[in-house]
């Protein structure tokens, strides 16, 4: 990977929170070594305190690490120049509640430095992109909470930035609020931008990343994309019909089955012969085999998975 592939990198970032009644400090960043590629999704995931918003603000300048380094499109984040090719959304989102969405945009357009007819245009995309358009002067402080974070990605893509940060993008929105923001992630990712995303929803990030860094205790303990952190797949399940009590507790005696759940029977790492001695096991005891898979790892397995690791 070379030097311009990347558009962000750490490298050894650390941050120690100090207080009177801690002397010793609390590492909330430990050691952290990340690269973020052009043009990919990168998601950082973690339990409350990992440090993932702590990473967030250093890389955004809001707070200094007390050693190792960061960098944007190549500069230090000390540079203020790297500022206008960011975006950021934060979890929650302050902007000023008297403008509506039309006002809001076009306040901050003004700030870029926008003016006449293309300040215009650009608030009519931005409000057409993020489905505005029928809101567009309702109060801030009267919008509902996806209204409120679709208008906060709007004005963080109002400089078209080349980095995207989002910050819990999806946070205390309904299922069908949280549907849209991550077709407008998906979106932000078909235009070529680069993306680093903190979620707790797991599902979303397996949906939009390319890859995914796990950090617990301000440590990074796992990363890649998903077929690198959870392997190949190690369960075969069978998705069966017509199994009594009897039979389903005789089947779960075999020694490839791991369990059997209702109509689902769990099988550990077999090959066709082991396979097929199951299935006809299944049939003598008079049930229907209706699906045979190998399904993958899940991102909320692997996490699981590392986090337990590390909690030992």
């Amino acid at each position: 990977m070379s030097d311009q592939e990347i558009v962000l990198q750490t490298e050894g970032l650390t941050k120690i929170y100090r207080s009177l009644f801690t002397p010793v400090g609390v590492k909330a960043v430990d050691d952290l070594n990340l690269a973020v590629r052009s043009g990919e999704t990168y998601s950082i995931v973690g339990p409350n305190g990992s440090g993932k918003t702590t990473t967030l603000k250093i890389l955004l300048g809001l707070i200094f690490p007390t050693s190792g380094s960061a960098s944007i499109f190549g500069k230090s984040i000390a540079d203020l120049s790297v500022r206008e090719r960011i975006g950021f959304l934060p979890e929650d989102a302050y902007l000023y509640d008297c403008f509506n969405g039309e006002e809001l945009l076009d306040f901050y357009a003004g700030l870029f430095g926008f003016s006449g007819r293309r300040r215009k245009e650009l608030v009519e995309e931005l409000l057409s992109l993020v489905g505005m358009q029928a809101n567009r002067r309702v109060p801030f402080r009267e919008c509902s909470k996806g209204m409120r974070q679709r208008l906060a990605l709007a004005q963080a893509l109002v400089n078209d930035p080349d980095l995207l940060i989002l910050d819990e993008p999806t946070s205390g929105l309904d299922p069908a609020g949280r549907h849209q923001m991550t077709r407008l992630i998906l979106e932000m990712k078909r235009r070529g931008k680069t993306i680093l995303l903190c979620s707790h929803f797991l599902a979303e990030v397996e949906e939009v990343c390319d890859r995914v860094g796990i950090m617990y205790l301000g440590r990074l303990v796992g990363e890649g994309t998903l077929t690198e952190l959870a392997g190949e797949p190690t369960e075969i399940v069978i998705t069966t019909r017509g199994l009594d009590a009897g039979a389903a507790a005789q089947l779960a005696r075999h020694p490839m089955v791991l369990n059997v759940e209702g109509d689902v029977v769990r099988l550990g790492e077999a090959d066709e012969n082991q396979l097929w001695t199951v299935l006809e096991s299944i049939r003598e005891a008079g049930g229907q085999v209706f699906e045979v898979a190998r399904p993958r790892p899940t991102l909320q397995d692997v996490f699981v998975r590392a986090i337990g690791e590390e909690s030992k």
